[in-house]
């Protein structure tokens, strides 16, 4: 790997802080130094190191970290394929920021598989999973990436309830939503409706897990938001 990429990775690591303890700090560091050479296409990397302590005061403790790089050979993408998918594969194809033929990145493709993730949300597949499986050809130094997909049920707005509020209020912020009762529930856009009158709910801890519940027999959601205040 060129220097300078290693330099970059080296300067990752230093930038992170770890408080007073060294616990797990070396596991932590070797796990950065890893991801970073497999963003660069070394996938089968093997990393090892130790630390020494250097200086301690009453808050830091710094320290040196010796690391030994195995980087094995370069690997670029070959292809990215799904088993059982319910949505246009051209579609999926286009949720991972990398080509056929460039240099496999780690963080790339776990960008892809999160992306999945959202996509499936935004159609009310809530029970969505993604099995990503790598496929080497040592030969060409190709990976292959297979997604076995898993969409389950998708689900529905049953209800939404606005509490805290006088009836004129809750049916201007009904209408104001993003979302309406007996459409696809799409998280993107739920969320976005929380954001959008944050301002309004109480000065406590959010309660957004609590505000969807669902019927999985009926396939159904059903959505509160809460504006009364909270109990001390």
């Amino acid at each position: 790997m060129p220097v300078s990429d290693q330099e970059e990775i080296a300067a990752s690591v230093r930038k992170q802080s770890h408080g007073e303890l060294l616990d797990g700090v070396v596991e932590d560091a070797l796990e950065r130094v890893r991801r970073g050479w497999q963003d660069r296409g070394y996938f089968r990397v093997h990393v090892t190191g130790e630390a020494r302590e250097l200086a301690r005061t009453a808050t830091e403790i710094h320290i040196t970290l010796f690391t030994h790089v195995d980087e094995h050979p370069k690997y670029a993408l070959s292809r990215i394929t799904f088993k059982h998918s319910n949505v246009d594969i051209d579609y999926l194809r286009s949720l991972f920021p990398i080509k056929d033929g460039e240099v496999f990145s780690r963080e790339k493709i776990a960008t892809g598989l999160e992306n999945l993730r959202k996509a499936y949300g935004s159609m009310g597949y809530l029970n969505y999973t993604g099995l990503p499986d790598t496929e080497f050809d040592d030969k060409s130094r190709m990976i292959s990436l297979v997604v076995d997909l898993d969409s389950g049920k998708q689900f529905f707005i049953g209800s939404i309830r606005v509490l805290g509020l006088d009836e004129a209020a809750g049916q201007v912020l009904l209408r104001d939503l993003p979302l309406k009762v007996g459409e696809v529930y799409n998280t993107r856009l739920w969320e976005l409706g929380l954001r959008k009158h944050g301002a309004m709910f109480p000065t406590c801890e959010c309660r957004s897990e609590q505000d969807v519940h669902m019927d999985e027999e009926k396939g159904t959601v059903a959505l509160t938001l809460d504006f009364r205040p909270c109990n001390d």
